[in-house]
């Protein structure tokens, strides 16, 4: 059942003066601690285990100045967090959120509105305005962001130099992307090499990125039907502008995988389109080799991107909520282990830590940060197991089949809406 929670004006106005009277009521006491008779526990849940050590030291931080407390951090995976706090089962305080489990538990009302606190004490100006942008659901924001990355085209500049072509430029087209191929393939592979120019996968996350910035999408925007979006013109021409990469141009692989980088790695590609997350691992291997740029875009489609998000929300549940908006923003909103640790692989979210970490001057880390202001509004996470298998049953072997078997795209398409009209109309899946 959804829970009704009001987000408008006069509601954040009313929230506003409750903290601030709260706070003069427990100053007036001698302290948060002082009305709180019994030992309390804040409990956290996390996805990634990788965060804990961090947490755990933020958590002393925090127990040593609120004597009677005691933080405890379980990791738990994400689809187990979901679920359970939309069952109503969760004894959690804080939990950890990505992509469209922050917006879907703001819309359900599983988490607290943070914006009364966050107007309260200047918080936003601490943060990316883009990615804080986010986390935001109308009036409300559901989660205060951890890291954030996006999607764009990883590139050997080797290739590029052998071919005597300039590197691409931000801002360019898919159409600037396929000359590019065309290029780098005739003048950096020689006939009967399995060698190509370009990569982009034909999973499920990659070609909605296309339909995306074609200006269209699988689904209708209130996420009901698939007529007239799986099936549309644009969508068909787009799908068949990726086929064509492989069975009519010959520039790019027939490939099905995700978060994979071998082939660039090993020279067997020029470029890729995947998650910047892979910097990390990618960087220290090309070295000054490597080049990055954000997302092209199709000729009257929409300059966009995905956004991947992960944050700290509080469970609406919670019988503590100024404490553990205390403990979140501790968590988040100050330079520390953990906004520290994440920068190894994604973009902090706090100025702060971006610039003392040097994002802000390095020339690849500065091609996300820039990215961020094309973000579209936070896509379904894989904790959303239904709509994912929805997506995996429909999406993905139709795609298989086009680019391994060389199916008809618009039968292909047409075919694939049909069951995806008849999935939705019998249940809800975002």
């Amino acid at each position: 059942m959804r829970m009704y929670v009001p987000n408008n004006r006069r509601y954040r106005i009313l929230m506003k003066s409750k903290f601030r009277n709260e706070r003069t009521a427990i100053k007036a006491k001698g302290g948060l601690m002082n009305i709180l008779k019994n030992k309390t526990e804040l409990r956290i849940m996390i996805d990634e285990p990788w965060q804990k050590e961090s947490i755990e030291e933020i958590a002393k931080r925090f127990e040593a100045l609120n004597p009677g407390v005691s933080v405890i951090i379980n990791v738990v995976d994400n689809g187990v967090i979901r679920s359970e706090l939309y069952a109503g089962e969760s004894k959690v305080d804080i939990v950890q959120l990505f992509c469209g489990d922050i917006t879907d538990g703001s819309r359900d009302g599983l988490l607290l509105d943070l914006l009364p606190w966050v107007e309260t004490e200047g918080i936003e100006a601490l943060f990316h305005p883009s990615i804080l942008r986010f986390v935001r659901n109308g009036e409300s924001i559901a989660a205060m962001p951890l890291s954030a990355t996006m999607k764009g085209i990883f590139y050997n500049k080797q290739w590029f130099d052998k071919a005597g072509i300039p590197y691409p430029e931000d801002g360019w087209t898919w159409d600037e992307f396929q000359e590019t191929a065309l290029k780098l393939q005739s003048a950096n592979v020689s006939p009967g090499e399995e060698r190509f120019a370009a990569r982009i996968s034909f999973h499920r996350e990659y070609m909605r990125l296309l339909l995306l910035t074609a200006g269209t999408d699988m689904l209708s925007p209130d996420q009901t039907r698939a007529t007239g979006y799986m099936n549309s013109p644009k969508a068909v021409e787009t799908i068949s502008w990726a086929v064509d990469l492989v069975r009519k141009h010959r520039v790019a692989w027939a490939t099905h995988d995700y978060f994979k980088n071998s082939d660039l790695l090993e020279n067997k590609t020029g470029m890729i389109l995947d998650y910047f997350i892979m910097l990390h691992e990618i960087e220290p291997k090309l070295k000054e080799n490597l080049g990055m740029v954000g997302l092209p875009y199709f000729r009257g489609g929409v300059r966009v991107n995905e956004p991947w998000v992960c944050g700290f929300g509080i469970a609406s549940r919670t019988q503590y909520p100024e404490l553990a908006w205390q403990l979140l923003r501790e968590l988040t909103c100050t330079s520390n282990e953990l906004t520290r640790l994440v920068t190894q692989g994604f973009i902090a979210p706090l100025h702060s830590v971006y610039k003392e970490v040097g994002h802000e001057t390095d020339p690849l880390r500065r091609v996300v940060l820039e990215e961020f202001a094309y973000g579209s509004a936070l896509p379904a996470s894989a904790a959303n197991t239904d709509f994912c298998h929805f997506l995996d049953r429909h999406l993905n072997p139709a795609t298989r089949r086009i680019v391994y078997e060389g199916a008809d795209v618009k039968e292909m398409l047409e075919t694939i809406t049909v069951r995806m009209d008849e999935t939705l109309e019998k249940r809800r899946l975002i």
